[in-house]
């Protein structure tokens, strides 16, 4: 009965956790990327939620405030419109000029979600993004993609306003 109880007690905390863990994650402000496919075509995902930790500004509709030299969490639950055995994924600063790569990003994507990824069933992605120091401190448009060996991709974008 005693190992019962400590055994209550640990999956008691573990959900309490799991709980702190996933209300700390905001849900935030996206959109698809101007270089999806046309409306015609059908696109490579279905975007459902976006979660950005840290990001107390998201219930306003604001940019998410993060540190520089610090992590962030980004989350999003999607379902693709093809399958895969592999998946890529990389973030990029977006802006009128180009997209600029993330430098230090792991690219191999099956690390933050399930593979292979399975046309029509939802997934959820989960990614620690660290944030240099020497990131200049002003507002960003992330552009976030995740794509197979087909080019068929998911693709979203954000912003995020960094400060020292």
């Amino acid at each position: 009965m005693k190992n019962f109880r400590s055994f209550d007690r640990v999956l008691i905390a573990l959900f309490a956790v799991a709980a702190i863990s996933t209300t700390l994650a905001e849900v935030v402000v996206w959109q698809p990327c101007s270089d999806e496919v046309s409306v015609s075509e059908q696109p490579g995902c279905t975007i459902h939620e976006v979660r950005v930790n840290p990001c107390r500004e998201a219930a306003q509709g604001k940019p998410c405030r993060i540190k520089r030299g610090r992590n962030a969490g980004i989350t999003f639950d999607y379902t693709p419109n093809f399958s895969s055995d592999t998946l890529q994924n990389r973030a990029y600063w977006t802006r009128p000029g180009g997209d600029l790569p993330f430098i230090g990003m792991n690219l191999n994507a099956c690390n933050a979600t399930v593979c292979p990824s399975v046309s029509g069933q939802k997934q959820t992605y989960s990614y620690q993004l660290s944030i240099s120091q020497s990131f200049p401190a002003r507002t960003y448009d992330v552009k976030w993609k995740l794509w197979n060996q087909e080019q068929q991709e998911c693709c979203f974008v954000f912003q995020i306003k960094l400060y020292k």
